[in-house]
C-alpha cells in the first residue's frame, strides 16, 4: 500500500501520461514545479515544447457516504513552446500540440486509477505570449486544466 496522498499519486499519473508524448516526440519536456522559483520562467528549459505541471488545487471535497467522501483536484498544466520551436511549415501545429495532450487524458480518464471517481472536462485558456522581465526570450504559453476525482475514506464518530 503507497504513502503517498491522493494528489501526489495523481501528479506521478499525470507525469507518466505526459512521458508518453516525450517518448514519442510530441514534447522536448515535462516536469513538475514546485515553487522553488516565483517566476515559473525562472529556469533553465529542457527541450521545447515543455510542459509544467502546476500542483493542484483542492477545489471540492464532499461527503459522499459513511465511510468515503469525494475529493476534486484541479490540475493545471502550463504548455510553454518559443517561436523558433513550432513548425513554420504547418499552420495547425499549435491546434495539433493542444490536441495530443487534451487526447492523452482521454485515454486515461481515471490516471491510471488516481481518479476512481472520474476525470471531468479539460479547458484550455488561449495561447498567449510572454515576454519575462530580465529575459530576451519570448514564451509562447498555454494551459490546459482539469479536475480529477477521487473517493476517499472517510469516518462519521
Amino acid at each position: 500500500m503507497s504513502n503517498l496522498s491522493p494528489s501526489q499519486l495523481q501528479k506521478n499519473a499525470i507525469l507518466k501520461d505526459l512521458q508518453t508524448l516525450v517518448n514519442s516526440g510530441v514534447l522536448g519536456s515535462v516536469f513538475a514545479d514546485d515553487f522553488s522559483k516565483a517566476n515559473p520562467f525562472d529556469r533553465v528549459w529542457g527541450n521545447f515544447p515543455s510542459v509544467v505541471i502546476i500542483p493542484p488545487i483542492l477545489s471540492g471535497n464532499q461527503y459522499e457516504d459513511q465511510a468515503n467522501n469525494t475529493r476534486e483536484y484541479t490540475w493545471y498544466l502550463m504548455c510553454v513552446t518559443t517561436s523558433e520551436n513550432i513548425d513554420k511549415d504547418d499552420p495547425t501545429y499549435m491546434e495539433g500540440l493542444v490536441d495530443s495532450i487534451v487526447a492523452l487524458f482521454d485515454m486515461d480518464a481515471t490516471l491510471q486509477g488516481t481518479a476512481n471517481a472520474g476525470l471531468y472536462p479539460t479547458l484550455l485558456d488561449a495561447p498567449g505570449i510572454i515576454n519575462p522581465p530580465d529575459s530576451s526570450t519570448s514564451y509562447i504559453v498555454f494551459f490546459i486544466s482539469f479536475k480529477a476525482r477521487v473517493l476517499v475514506k472517510a469516518g462519521v464518530q
